[in-house]
Parts: structure tokens; sequence; C-alpha cells
């Protein structure tokens, strides 16, 4: 039987219908329409809209829906909730509506360049509240997240601001499965370990969907510049290339949106802290085709280590225009100066986590040399993403980058001897340290272009994207070696007694570094009633080269090396979508990571290649705006290296990395929203010749946290909002195992206060003090040296008095 002649209809109750005549099309209205089956949220629309709303049962059986989010005139309602289930609305004579199929493969491309809250929530957008739907990174499409065969976690700007992160390690915090290591008063980009894999040199943190560069010490990231933050969970290496098993971190700047920002905090806090913010954006023109964003923050802070500032200025200017229907362009430009300590703050096992007949080492203690040791960037984008849609089911995207910066860096290490190693104490209480000039300068560009279709064979749809990206490092650096003759007494110090620095006549190296490469890469997503089936394939070549003169006697050693690397990675993964909101996924990734290692013989060591296996359930509760992920993995990352005995790099560890986690997030109202999560985390090396049966270094088998955010909504305290969190942090090792690292728990709190609720005159001020580590928990991460560790981030209390307007 033809299903659309069945008698049985869905009718909005009857008395919307004599409302009708007093809703015009063009009248638009406020949705906060939860994520469901297409039948509810349907029906929740068109009793918001005041809408008769009539057709078969049948058509919308089974059908998912993203959801409403946004304010919406009643055909951009119903448009954006039917897109892509096939159907599309048609307004009858007597103002009710009814459902069609739509035009063979119409499925319309969302705007994905002009991002605003009016337009209701798309991957590239920001989100209201906690809990994010679609995403742009998982696939480079605006896709569902519980349609992506892969655990993805998004960090909305409401999360962010309702918890105070100033940074990036406080923004994932919160996050299962990864870690990243506190350095407090430290130099670079940040330190993170995900699924038990560590992510130096940023392969594992985008930005806007493109890497961030090459380079750890010559970028750092703003938090106070982003929208969101998406994380993918394991290897991504289809769409990005070359990266870390563990997965990946993309950060979405502030872009231009179609609805005003006007936006001005100050802060205090610990440590001296003052910081000035200011974030406004609107339309440029009386057409509406012009819209701009200006993002600055100015900060002079010191931090928990004496004479380490933490001091930078970010300025971030962007432009959006969109002349027609068809085509945008948004350039977005920043420049970044950023002040920090030098010394590398390595700090020995005793005296930190073993005992030492001295005492215990403050957390304070600066294992540089004052006046002399610094850490200075200067660091200037400029970037573009232009789209064109040739029509509603095609489209062509480009996006580019171009960082240079420049990196001012007299740095301080542990120093050492063949007796005692580098960081240990003499006389278990006198620290030696080292001096060297590090000056370098970095030119990055990166460009991706890919085409996006979305069309039906059958009764399969398909949205196809296949693109090829480019990306090209250069850098020049020189480094000169000094010695230090004093010692720092750690339980008193005195650096007057370090003397002078003895810096070496001659450079210690003078190095000349090129890196690129080249992506091809095409991916299906395939939709067949409530099944999803995501496949993708990438054929990468990697190139390296490394010119460099090297002085470490007085004698000049030339080393011209020339690496070429070329990979083929792929997903393939399954979902079914229930109606009741649950879907169990599958699914198969691999990775791969260019190694710069040499062997004994001068040879580059192969790349290092990822393999990883998951089976998970996302749930989005019906009726709810809330989501769930519960996933479980078996990761492995092959021709790991290792340093022998004799200081030469080998190359035949194996790294298996096998776990379970958690993750839970809720909007349940303007006034309440929670979170939790959880990684249960079992790693071992598998294969080497040294360390064998051991747990990677930094990995923690159990980690958990909870956060709850709620606001009064009534009564004499009203505007009065209160946030609490809990982070748990296991133990773990150094990678010879024999130092553990004691696990912590640590308290963060948030209460902030609307000053509107006062008077008219105060409206869009509100008043806001969070404090991390609110007990001030004394803890440790694993360093980046055997033998030594960071001291965790103390208590750390911020006032922040904003104003909207």
């Amino acid at each position: 039987m033809d299903r659309y002649t069945l008698p049985r209809l869905h009718l909005l109750p009857l008395a919307t219908a004599l409302m009708c005549a007093s809703v015009q099309a063009a009248d638009t209205q406020a949705y906060a329409i939860a994520p469901g089956s297409l039948k509810d949220t349907l029906n929740q629309f068109g009793q918001r809209a005041h809408l008769l709303l009539s057709y078969p049962a049948a058509q919308t059986a089974g059908l998912p829906s993203s959801g409403l989010q946004g304010t919406y005139t009643v055909e951009q309602g119903l448009a954006n909730l039917l897109n892509g289930s096939g159907l599309q609305a048609r307004r009858l004579a007597n103002g009710s509506y009814t459902l069609e199929p739509a035009p063979a493969g119409s499925v319309t491309l969302p705007d994905s360049n002009v991002r605003s809250s009016a337009d209701g929530e798309t991957g590239y957008s920001p989100v209201t509240g906690y809990v994010a739907h679609r995403t742009a990174v998982g696939t480079k499409t605006d896709a569902a997240v519980n349609e992506i065969p892969q655990a993805i976690s998004v960090i909305t700007r409401d999360e962010m601001d309702q918890r105070g992160v100033q940074d990036f390690n406080s923004a994932l915090a919160y996050t299962p499965g990864i870690r990243a290591i506190d350095y407090v008063g430290g130099q670079g980009a940040p330190d993170i370990y995900m699924r038990g894999f560590r992510s130096f040199n940023l392969f594992g943190i985008y930005q806007d969907a493109l890497r961030t560069g090459f380079n750890q010490y010559d970028t750092d990231f703003e938090t106070f510049g982003l929208e969101r933050i998406d994380v993918i969970k394991g290897p991504a290496s289809v769409l990005y290339g070359q990266m870390a098993p563990g997965g990946m971190v993309n950060l979405s700047t502030k872009s231009p949106q179609q609805v005003p920002i006007r936006h001005v905090e100050v802060q205090g806090g610990s440590y001296g802290r003052q910081q000035l913010g200011l974030d406004v954006g609107d339309q440029l023109d009386s057409q509406g085709t012009l819209f701009g964003r200006l993002v600055m923050m100015q900060r002079d802070s010191g931090t928990q280590v004496d004479h380490s500032p933490d001091d930078r200025t970010y300025i971030a200017p962007s432009l959006t225009w969109k002349p027609n229907d068809s085509d945008t362009l948004t350039v977005k430009a920043s420049y970044s100066k950023t002040r920090k300590g030098g010394a590398e703050q390595s700090f020995p096992i005793s005296g930190t986590v073993t005992s030492n007949p001295y005492g215990h080492i403050d957390s304070d203690v600066f294992l540089g040399y004052p006046g002399l040791s610094h850490y200075h960037v200067e660091n200037t984008t400029l970037g573009y993403s232009f789209e064109h849609l040739f029509n509603e089911n095609w489209k062509f995207t480009q996006n580019a980058r171009f960082m240079h910066a420049h990196v001012d860096y007299i740095s301080n290490g542990a120093g050492g001897s063949t007796v005692l190693p580098n960081s240990q104490l003499t006389d278990d209480r006198y620290y030696t340290i080292t001096a060297q000039k590090r000056p370098k300068t970095t030119d990055t560009f990166l460009l991706d272009n890919n085409v996006e279709g979305r069309f039906a064979t059958g009764a399969i749809d398909h949205t196809l994207v296949a693109g090829i990206d480019y990306a090209h490092y250069h850098a020049d650096e020189t480094r000169r070696s000094g010695t230090v003759t004093g010692k720092i007494d750690v339980f008193a110090p005195d650096y007057s007694n370090l003397g002078s620095v003895a810096w070496r006549p001659y450079l210690q190296r003078k190095t000349e570094s090129t890196m690129s490469q080249i992506g091809l890469y095409v991916q299906d997503q395939l939709a067949l009633d409530k099944w999803r089936l995501t496949a993708g394939l990438r054929k990468d070549w990697a190139a390296d080269k490394e010119y460099g003169v090297y002085n470490y006697t007085g004698t000049p050693i030339v080393s011209d090396t020339d690496q070429h690397d070329h990979k083929l990675t792929g997903r393939v993964g399954l979902a079914y979508l229930f109606d009741n909101g649950i879907t169990p996924y599958a699914s198969y990734s691999t990775s791969f990571q260019p190694n710069t290692d040499t062997d004994a013989s001068g040879n580059f060591l192969q790349p290092t290649e990822g393999e990883q296996y998951e089976l998970g359930i996302k749930y989005q509760p019906p009726g709810y705006n809330s989501f769930v992920t519960v996933s479980a993995f078996d990761l492995t990352q092959k021709n790991v290296t290792d340093q022998a005995a004799d200081g030469n790099v080998t190359q035949s560890g194996k790294v298996r990395s096998r776990g379970l986690e958690l993750e839970a997030k809720a909007s349940l109202s303007d006034n309440l929203n929670l979170l939790g999560s959880y990684a249960y985390t079992d790693a071992e090396i598998t294969e080497d010749a040294t360390y064998k049966g051991n747990v990677p270094r930094s990995t923690p088998r159990n980690t958990a946290s909870a956060w709850l955010d709620y606001t009064l909504a009534s009564g004499p305290l009203e505007g009065l909002g209160i946030g609490v969190g809990q982070r748990y942090v296991g133990s773990s090792y150094n990678i010879q195992n024999t130092v553990k690292v004691p696990q912590y728990t640590l308290t963060d709190a948030s209460v902030r206060y609307d000053l509107g609720k006062l008077g008219a005159s105060l409206k869009g001020t509100r008043l806001q003090v969070t404090a991390t580590n609110l007990f001030d928990k004394h803890y440790f991460t694993p360093g980046f040296y055997e033998n030594t560790v960071f001291y965790g981030t103390r208590r750390n209390v911020v006032a922040t008095l904003s104003y909207d307007w």
C-alpha cells in the first residue's frame, strides 16, 4: 500500500489552527527545541508557532532531528527541522502546512561562514548552553555528532565562561581521555596526552580546521579568542594528515556573526593578574553583506613561580563578506605577543614526590637565572575561508593561513654530569643549571581545498567531500650555550651566588628546517533509513629537509639530510539511529606521524603508525538538551622510538592503549547545566628493547570529573549563579616506571551575579569570581625528563567584571 494513502494523520491540536490567521509566515520567534525524533520536534515547533501541520504518520517514522535553537520565521524553522530528512514543508491555501518529499537529491547545504545564534546550531557556529549536537571537525562537513562513528567532545563558549576558563589546560580539564601537563611559568604551546599518546610539536592541535603549526615554541593559544573547542578521540589522519594517534583538538576562533556583539571585561586576581578584554562585532553595511568583529586582550600578570610573568597582548580582527547567496569570504588576522619566564622548571623528584632531609621545595622557586632567562614570542597570522555554492547541493571551500613568528628565548635547564644525572640535587639541596640562547624565526603556510556534494543514489543519501591540502614550514634557529658556575639552593634561593654566565665563543648549532606535506583525501557519509556509514581514504606525502652546522667541541660538523615519507590512512565506521535517541557505532581508523630522529648511521627513522578499533554508544534523550557518549577503544602505535644507553635513537617500540571513556553533558534549562566524565586507560609498552611491559609516561589509569552550575531564576537572589566541580587524576609514571607521581583530586568553583537585577542602569553588567584548585592542593605532573616533575597549578582566584550592551 502506498504509504501516502494511509488515512492516519498527525494533527497538531485543532485549537492552534484558529490562531493561524494571526500568524504571518514572516514573523520570527525564538525556539529552543532539543534534538529528538522528527515527529516530536515538529510537534513542539507547531505548538510554539501556533501552526497546524498535517502529514501521513509514516512520512516521519524513524527519522531523527537535530532540534532547533535560535530565532526563525515559520518557513525557516520548518526548513531547518527538515534538513536532511528528504522532506519539505508546503503551505496550503488555508494557512496550514503539510509535508511532501523534497526533489530527489536536494539537501540544503549550511552556510558555514556567517555564524549567528539566530541561524540555529551548525557545526561551525557558537552553541547555547553546554551541549553541541553538530560539529564540522569530525567529517569536514556540517554533521550531527551522533552520526559520526567516533567519540567527539565539544567545549562550548558558555561552558568556558561559566567555569571561568583562563587557559588551554583548564578548558580541557573536564574532557575525558585528555591529560594536559601543567607547566606553570613554562614556555611554548600546551603539552597534551590523548588516550595515552603524547601530542608534542602540535601534532594534534588545530585552529579553524588547519594545523596550528609545526613548532611547539612559536605559538600559544588565547582562550578569550575562542568560540568553541572540538575534540576528536583516536586517529584522525584520514582528513588531516600527519597526526599523533590519540586524536586532535580543534580551536574555533571568534568570527563575525549576524547578531551584534558588545562585550568588555576587566579582571584581577592571584599573582597580580590584571587583564582587559574587548569583543565587539556588528553588521558593517546597510545591505547585510559585510560583517566585522574585533577581539582584543591585554594581560599583565605574574605566576606562582618567581621571576616568571604571564604577560600577553592579543589582537584578532575578522571580516566576513557575503556579496550574494553563493559566495562567502571570511578573513581573519591575529597578533600575539607573549612574555614568560625562561626556566624549564624541571623540579627534581627529591623534595617533591619523594622525601628530602631538608623538607619540601616550594612551588615558587625559580630554577633559572633572574634577569637573564626569558621567553618572548611575537606571532602574526593572516588567513581566510572562502566558500562558493555551485547550487543547493554542491559547494567549494578553501581555507588558508600564513603565520610568522619570532622567538627570543634564553633558556635555563637542569645541568648534570656523568656522575650526577640532570635535575638531581647536589648534597640534597643544590641545583645546577645551564644557559642557552636560542632565537628562532619561523614561517608556516597552510592550505586546504575541498568540494562537498550531497546527492542520492536510489534510497541512499550521500554527503561526499574530496580535497587536497598543503602545508609548508620553514625555520631558522641558532643556539649558543653558556656555563653557569654557581648553583641554586632550592631551599633558600640566593641568585647572587650564581655568578656570571660564560658564553661559548662559537654557536652550538645553526640550523635551517623545511617541512612540507601534501594530502589527497575523499570521504563519503552514506545514509540509508536509520543506518549511517562513514568511509574515507587519504594519501599523504611528507618531506623534511634539515641543514645544520653543529659545533659542540669547537670543530664544526655539517649535516644535510632529506627525508621523504608517504602513507595511506583511512577510516570506516557504522552507526544506527534508534528512535529512542540511542546510537550504537563501531569504527576502525589509522594515523601516521613522521619522525625526524635519526639512527646511529644518520638515517631518518620510519614514521610512527597508529591503528584504532572503537565501539561506542551515543545517546540523546528525546525532549532533553543532553548528550551522553560511552566509547571503548583499542589503540596501537608502532615504530615508537627509544634512546639507547649510548645516546643513539633506535626504533623498535610498540605501545598499546585500551580503555573506556564516558562523557555526559546536559543543559536541562537556561539555569541548570551539568557535565561528568570518566576515563579508564590501560596503556602498556608491548615492544621495546628496554621498557617492554612498562606503563607509558604520564598516563594515569583512571581520571574522572564532574561539574554542576545553577542560576537562581527567582526570589531575592535572582541572578545569582553558582558552579562547583571536582577533577580526579590517578597516579602515573616516568618512562622507566621508577618514579610514581601521586594521584590528586582538585576542586573548582565559580560564583557570579547579574548586577542588572539590582536596577535597569546596571543591565548587562555581571560580576564573577572563579577559583581553580580552590583548596590549594599541592600536586605534580610528570616532567619532560626522567626523574623530574612539574608543580601543579596552585589555587588561582580571578574576579571578572563584564558589561554587554
